[in-house]
């Protein structure tokens, strides 16, 4: 998530650098709905979802061949779950400037930061409900810093539906802008071919090269749904 974001795990040496894509992202994880800087990349025609600051066995993967069958079994279903994906990601999420927040508006979305047991703190978004004003002061090297608190209701997280008071050091601002980059959309412009030739799972096969990336590391098997060769 934003760099204000607790690390769970530091993320072990590399053997070897990891592919990145251009852009740095958001991405809703699957297994706790908490939203986590992140970057892509495409290897054999997989996508690759590289969470910043964790393990490499924590990475997820999405398979091309299996939302094209999706929409094959479900009548459709691929469709849904192609835009389910796309859905995860969104432009970074900036921290919320200590000058800039009277610029903000009740409705604004938010990511705030969310303090769990075992001293975790995961992002989740919330809808600011009002500010209440407070004076700003100099910090020893002269910044500003905003002594303002603000009242929100979470929307997504173990708070949903609760309302709490929080501080700037807490808050990020959600982007309008869509998101653009040239990893997802050749991985979705993929997706969508293999759905215009009905599903072709053989055809996704051969481009995937049966599914499993040559290149994988431990744990891909159990992300990625598929079985070693």
């Amino acid at each position: 998530m934003p760099p204000k974001a607790g690390k769970r795990k530091q993320k072990a040496p590399p053997s070897k650098p990891r592919p990145r894509s251009l852009s740095r992202l958001d991405f809703r994880s699957p297994a706790d709905g908490a939203w986590y800087g992140a970057r892509v990349t495409v290897q054999r025609g997989a996508l690759r979802v590289m969470y910043e600051e964790f393990l490499e066995e924590l990475d997820e993967w999405y398979d091309p061949a299996a939302l094209a069958a999706a929409a094959s079994a479900r009548g459709g279903g691929g469709v849904a779950a192609v835009a389910a994906l796309r859905a995860r990601f969104r432009v970074a999420s900036p921290p919320l400037d200590d000058a800039r927040c009277r610029d903000l508006r009740a409705g604004a979305p938010l990511c705030v930061s969310c303090p769990l047991d075992g001293n975790l703190l995961k992002f989740y978004d919330a809808v600011l409900e009002s500010v209440s004003p407070a004076a700003h002061y100099r910090d020893a090297g002269g910044e500003e810093r905003c002594g303002c608190r603000f009242m929100l209701r979470w929307a997504e997280g173990p708070r949903a539906g609760s309302r709490e008071e929080v501080g700037v050091e807490r808050v990020c601002c959600v982007q309008p802008t869509p998101v653009q980059d040239p990893v997802l959309d050749e991985f979705f412009d993929g997706v969508t071919k293999l759905l215009g030739d009905g599903g072709g799972g053989a055809t996704a096969s051969r481009e995937i090269g049966g599914g499993v990336p040559t290149d994988a590391p431990p744990g891909f098997q159990r992300k990625f749904g598929a079985r070693a060769e």
